[in-house]
């Protein structure tokens, strides 16, 4: 079963992977302005979660060798 710190570093690694791709469509697919605004909110409230996560890792104790 995994640890806390490790879904935390799975849900990281996630979210990095996800924003990763939105970054990539925005700049490879042609979009109207509503569209790149609508990804650009998406990619903003990934960016919050994956700081949020950061954070909450951070937090937790240190795993020990």
């Amino acid at each position: 079963m995994p640890s806390e710190r490790e879904n935390l570093v799975r849900d990281i690694d996630g979210l990095k992977d996800s924003i990763q791709l939105a970054w990539f469509d925005m700049i490879s697919k042609p979009m109207a302005a509503g569209e790149r605004q609508e990804l650009r909110k998406s990619v903003e409230s990934l960016v919050m979660e994956l700081d949020s996560l950061r954070t909450r890792l951070d937090q937790l104790p240190k795993a020990e060798a």
